[in-house]
């Protein structure tokens, strides 16, 4: 009972069988209604037709002609007078005990004109009987005419027949539909739930089948959508991994190598062994800047890493760091330039965290520097309305598109090959991005081979 095709099936099958029983039990109430009533329309019409005939005094034996005409048509009739003597009567006899009972019966609908009501003699037969007033020879009473229930009952018989007939070839065909539509509808959901016990073992090359687009295949796309990210994940994961083996090991290497060699003097002159002291240092300043960073990643990740919130003015952080980095520029004939495209100091201020957002630019544009052989690197600012933008554009060697989506990733580098010589974790972008979006704002990237990259920060302006 735990699958959900079984469950599925029953609901189904338990709302058409509340609908079939109903139905059934109206449709019969109709047509019996229906038979019955055109049985008391036939009747009280014939009584009708009788009684005024009988009253027709022009007309000679008025009693008699109405005795002939029912038996010539088959029908049941009986004239009566008032105190229960017969004066006619076709197809049909009565009992006294029975004459009687009726009598009482037209008597208890004496406003009427006339009286259609059921009618069980003692034999156990059940009519419909129907009387009008008549006069004979002054002498009030009534005729009657009769219709049997019993052939109403066979014909309704026949109805109830055909609709049970019908019910259960309803119910069959039910059976049927309801079987394809739980199989149609449970089978993509058992696939799923298939692909996400494979997915939830580490199977996440596990797809499922798209073949709707109504919300069965919305979740399928959803479910993998997810076995994707979560391979991404998996894949980034073991990247980590292997880049902080590497990364790690790499510095150490050098720290135990180089103290080695000052520790056991075997060096040869004074210049070599400042020249070991400064390998010893930048691979320590590395090391050091590496564990930073990661320790920023993880509070990051842990929701730990708090920024000291305040108005800050983004015009001076960006001259700032264009001060700080202007040496390592002039290093490589490179120039800095910054245009403020800002109309006042109100229009520049922004909430965050002053330190974080210095961070965030030093590191892009000391990227920028790394990357650029020969040209220059330009930092402006554009203001609307609810944001302020600052591009940081460079004429550096550039990126093809399709490494600009994973750019952000940790430890991701465009080219492996050069990773050690431009220097760097590998870390510095995620945490931009990281850093951006703790300040409720966003950051894009646009590059071209041999023309140079953008990275365009968009942060909130405070509004009044």
């Amino acid at each position: 009972m735990n699958r959900i095709d079984i469950k599925l099936g029953l609901t189904i099958l338990l709302l058409l069988i509340t609908i079939i029983l109903p139905l059934g039990f109206v449709m019969n109430q109709i047509f019996y209604g229906f038979y019955v009533s055109q049985a008391q329309e036939e009747t009280h019409m014939l009584s009708s037709q009788y009684a005024n005939l009988i009253n027709d005094s022009t007309v000679e034996n008025r009693l008699e002609v109405v005795e002939v005409a029912a038996k010539i048509s088959n029908q049941k009739m009986l004239a009566l007078s008032d105190q229960g003597e017969v004066w006619a009567q076709s197809n049909f006899s009565m009992s006294h005990h029975d004459t009687g009972y009726l009598l009482n019966l037209i008597h208890s609908a004496d406003s009427q004109h006339y009286m259609t009501n059921s009618f069980e003699d003692s034999d156990g037969k059940t009519y419909i009987a129907t009387a009008s007033h008549i006069n004979v020879n002054n002498s009030k009473g009534h005729v009657i005419v009769f219709s049997s229930l019993e052939s109403i009952i066979q014909s309704i018989k026949k109805v109830q027949d055909f609709l049970k007939l019908s019910a259960i070839g309803s119910l069959f065909l039910g059976i049927g539909l309801t079987y394809f539509i739980t199989k149609k509808l449970s089978q993509p959901l058992v696939s799923m739930e298939k692909a996400a016990r494979q997915i939830a073992k580490g199977n996440y090359n596990t797809r499922t089948i798209q073949k709707s687009g109504d919300e069965l295949g919305s979740l399928a796309r959803a479910i993998n959508d997810l076995a994707f990210s979560l391979q991404r994940v998996n894949e980034q994961r073991r990247e980590f991994f292997a880049n902080i083996s590497h990364e790690l090991r790499t510095p150490m290497t050098y720290l135990k190598g180089y103290s080695k060699v000052l520790r056991e003097g075997r060096w040869k002159t004074e210049e070599e062994r400042n020249q070991y002291l400064e390998i010893i240092d930048h691979e320590a300043t590395r090391l050091t800047y590496l564990v930073d960073d990661l320790f920023d990643l993880a509070q990051m990740d842990e929701g730990r890493f708090n920024l000291e919130h305040k108005k800050v003015n983004i015009n001076e952080i960006i001259k700032l760091v264009v001060k700080k980095t202007a040496y390592k520029a002039l290093d490589q004939n490179l120039n800095i330039e910054y245009l403020c495209e800002l109309s006042d100091k109100e229009d520049s201020i922004v909430l965050g965290d002053p330190l974080r957002l210095e961070q965030v630019l030093i590191n892009l544009v000391e990227n920028a520097i790394k990357y650029t052989k020969e040209g220059s690197i330009t930092i402006y600012t554009v203001s609307n309305d609810e944001n302020i933008k600052i591009k940081v554009r460079d004429t550096g060697i550039g990126m093809e598109e399709e490494e600009l989506p994973y750019i952000f990733e940790r430890f991701y580098r465009v080219e492996k090959s050069r990773s050690r010589a431009f220097g760097g974790t590998g870390l510095g972008l995620s945490i931009v991005k990281q850093l951006i979006e703790l300040h409720n704002g966003t950051i894009e990237v646009e590059s071209t081979v041999g023309e140079g990259t953008e990275f365009t920060i968009i942060l909130p302006k405070i509004l009044d």
